[in-house]
């Protein structure tokens, strides 16, 4: 447990983080948390992506990388929009086309090395549907290794148990299953 002192000092708790098997999470304790991550985020090369939960027949797409479940995304390229962007990285990560763009979801960032300096990611979301009956196609270049069709009942003893965070906080507090 860290009480925030700086975000020099949490940047050294989020490497350790990195480096020590033995640590598994730093809770950052703090009465200004928005000053913290905006500490944070001043240190930090920021890289924008996007992604979506997309839906069909009450499902929704997942893939499984690094040994994890999670939302297809992507970097956003240079002048592209988060929006299209977002339906760019699960064409291609996926293999489904035929989307239809929805509401944006939110944002999440996470940390994670980029040729060896951290940086954060910050991923804009977006709600997708489709009707798309073809094939769905791993993009194995990117590390993907399977892709599917879960349920949202399927999600606390699939997805939970494997995922990030970030993932399981998004599809459990901000995402709204189809009905």
């Amino acid at each position: 447990m860290l009480h925030h002192k700086s975000a020099a000092e949490l940047l050294v708790w989020l490497t350790r983080l990195e480096s020590d098997a033995q640590l598994q999470e730093v809770l950052v304790y703090s009465y200004r948390p928005e000053q913290v991550f905006a500490e944070l985020v001043a240190k930090l090369p920021m890289i924008d992506a996007a992604g979506g939960v997309v839906w069909k027949d009450k499902k929704a797409l997942f893939i499984f990388r690094h040994n994890k479940w999670d939302l297809p995304k992507g970097k956003i390229e240079v002048g592209e929009a988060p929006d299209l962007a977002a339906m760019r990285e699960v064409e291609e990560e996926c293999g489904v086309g035929e989307l239809q763009l929805g509401r944006f979801i939110g944002h999440t960032y996470h940390t994670y090395r980029f040729k060896q300096e951290m940086v954060i990611k910050r991923t804009y979301w977006y709600e997708m549907t489709t009707a798309f009956e073809g094939a769905l196609v791993p993009q194995q270049e990117e590390g993907i290794t399977e892709v599917c069709w879960l349920s949202p009942v399927d999600w606390p003893q699939t997805v939970y148990s494997n995922t990030y965070l970030s993932i399981a906080d998004l599809l459990q507090n901000q995402v709204e299953p189809q009905s």
